[in-house]
């Protein structure tokens, strides 16, 4: 168990669509750190969109009724990205079991644990909150339920 000496990560935590996207969005405009959109309502397309630039990127999409295909690249771009961030406030949207299974944005994930002079808000669905406190420290966690 991690045990930190400030709160260092504020967990926005809800229910698949329960707008955590959205709300990434509206408060952190400019921040360092990424959010998903869909496409469309099916959300057959996920784009990453890099908070600080706008910038939209395909990390993910799939045909009707299909399993989703994984743009790599657009993840391995994204950790180098968010790994060389060594202090202030990082944001980044949709944590959830890809991460717990040490895939997605894993390692940035273990950058942040790693380097004190970050403070993340991170936005993950609800069934996965029990996982990150263990992986983060409960200490070190502060929990936003929208």
């Amino acid at each position: 168990m991690r045990n930190c000496e400030s709160v260092r990560f504020t967990l926005l935590t809800a229910p698949r669509g329960g707008g955590k996207s959205s709300t990434v969005m509206r408060l952190y405009p400019g921040a360092r750190g990424y959010v998903t959109v869909k496409s469309d309502e099916k959300g057959s397309v996920l784009y990453l969109r890099d908070l600080e630039t706008g910038l939209d990127r395909e990390l993910m999409h799939r045909s009707p009724g299909g399993p989703y295909i994984v743009n790599k690249a657009v993840f391995r771009e994204a950790n180098l990205r968010l790994c060389s961030i060594m202090d202030g406030l990082v944001v980044l949207d949709e944590c959830g079991w890809f991460e717990t299974a040490g895939r997605g944005f894993r390692p940035a994930l273990d950058h942040f644990r790693q380097t004190e002079g970050i403070q993340a808000v991170l936005s993950i669905r609800l069934d996965c909150l029990d996982w990150y406190l263990d992986y983060l420290g409960r200490s070190c966690c502060r929990i936003t339920r929208l």
